[in-house]
């Protein structure tokens, strides 16, 4: 079979477009004025002031680079870990890459890594987070949502105390997923039902029914037969998320963690996190105490202190057990797509993925760069099977659960005439081009392989 094109960032049609052109900019405008904040917050060192001064020029340039479409240049820092496949990639492609013209995925990856380099080169600076100040002022401002979560959360545990049949455990494992895949304090379902008795009910099934009307492509049958009837072995069965931002969709993915273990469906979560800053918002393993410290804090989160604590008990207490682990790897920090997540993938840490995802009952990716990765970001036809789309990933033995909010351009697993429809509908909306409403945020897909293709 031959496969279709990647996505570039010169393509009009494509939200790489304009993410290259105006997105990359701000994004980068954004981390110049977190570090400009930074050293006015910490004037005291002077070997702070004038290794800030560095990452700032350095950060500058890159802004520059992409604005004026400078060549995309290899790394030249051996010593720093997972580089060398951007190198060689920049070896391989057939001309020279630059920043409005490179193949999206690549770039935008690249982006992160080069903006990364600034950081690890400074030592008084090469844990520190540029995304963190935005990061916290989002989780922040979803109190409302992160407090009712809790609340909720709180009833339904004392609940699970008690023997709970299998279709109620079924209708709360899509209550879960479903906010773990909408990932925003405006989408909780949940909140509408209280009890289990609630969620039964007829004004539970419609309020599911909304939440899922926009959902593409719905696997979560597949999913949950995969892990409730299938799993090897269901008295330890595991699952691992692949995690996407952090705060309140950080948040939602460790309630989800919770429901998995309080309900006994699962003996251990693994969450995979990223080993650096990360597409502004994603979650690193440092993310995981933060969002402890901001939930057991009356400062941060002045109201619904009692459930937040309890929470954050009930977190701990998993953790400190080991039945919530959270692992990193480089791989995920890579530009490789996920078809290098295979046995006899050696050189940039793919096998070692593949292995510890292949204890896992069902593997749960979350978001919209999992995803693209997942399909190599290639111009499939939107109506072609998930499992064609993911390449050998379908026959790679992983149980793989995408949930992905459709962000970008790439997505697979519709029903024929679906992507006409919708690109009608975006463009009677006023949108030039119609085929973007895949990069709205406003549908969805739970598209699942079973590994056995």
């Amino acid at each position: 079979m031959t496969l279709p094109s990647v996505y570039y960032n010169n393509d009009p049609t494509s939200f790489a477009f304009s993410t290259c052109q105006k997105r990359w900019p701000t994004i980068v405008e954004n981390m110049v004025n977190d570090i400009r904040q930074a050293l006015v917050e910490n004037c005291s060192s002077q070997d702070f002031l004038t290794q800030g001064e560095t990452i700032f020029a350095r950060l500058s340039q890159l802004l520059l680079d992409i604005r004026f479409d400078h060549a995309i240049l290899p790394f030249e820092e051996p010593s720093v870990p997972g580089l060398a496949s951007y190198d060689e990639r920049i070896a391989k492609l057939e001309t020279p890459p630059t920043w409005l013209t490179a193949p999206w995925l690549f770039s935008e990856c690249y982006l992160y890594r080069r903006a990364h380099i600034a950081f690890v080169q400074q030592p008084l600076w090469k844990d520190y987070d540029v995304f963190n100040r935005l990061k916290q002022e989002t989780f922040k401002s979803s109190e409302a949502g992160v407090v009712e979560l809790a609340v909720r959360y709180q009833q339904l545990h004392a609940e699970l105390q008690h023997e709970v049949s299998v279709e109620s455990l079924k209708l709360l494992f899509r209550e879960f997923a479903d906010i773990s895949l909408w990932g925003n304090a405006t989408d909780l379902s949940l909140l509408a039902n209280a009890t289990l008795e609630d969620i039964k009910s007829v004004q539970g099934a419609e309020a599911r029914k909304n939440s899922e009307k926009n959902i593409l492509a719905n696997d979560l049958d597949a999913a949950w037969d995969q892990l409730y009837n299938k799993a090897q072995d269901k008295a330890h069965r595991r699952v691992d998320i692949v995690l996407d931002n952090s705060g309140f969709e950080f948040y939602a993915d460790l309630i989800f963690t919770l429901f998995l273990l309080d309900s006994k469906l699962v003996s251990k979560v693994v969450l995979h996190c990223k080993t650096i800053p990360w597409m502004v918002s994603d979650t690193m393993i440092k993310d995981y105490q933060i969002t402890i410290d901001d939930l057991n804090s009356k400062e941060f989160f002045p109201t619904g202190r009692e459930p937040l604590e309890f929470l954050a008990r009930q977190l701990e207490q998993y953790k400190a057990s080991g039945a919530l682990e959270l692992q990193d790897h480089e791989f995920w920090a890579a530009e490789l797509d996920y078809w290098h997540i295979k046995p006899s993938e050696t050189k940039y840490g793919g096998a070692e993925v593949h292995r510890e995802l292949a204890k896992s009952d069902l593997v749960i990716f979350k978001g919209d760069l999992n995803y693209r990765k997942l399909t190599g970001d290639r111009k499939w036809p939107r109506d072609t099977p998930f499992i064609t789309g993911i390449g050998d990933l379908a026959s790679s033995g992983l149980k793989i659960w995408s949930l992905r909010t459709c962000k970008a351009d790439v997505c697979c697993g519709l029903e024929k005439g679906k992507d006409e429809e919708l690109s009608q509908i975006w463009r009677d909306q006023g949108n030039k081009v119609g085929e973007l409403w895949c990069s709205s945020g406003k549908w969805a897909v739970m598209s699942f392989s079973n590994g056995q293709n």
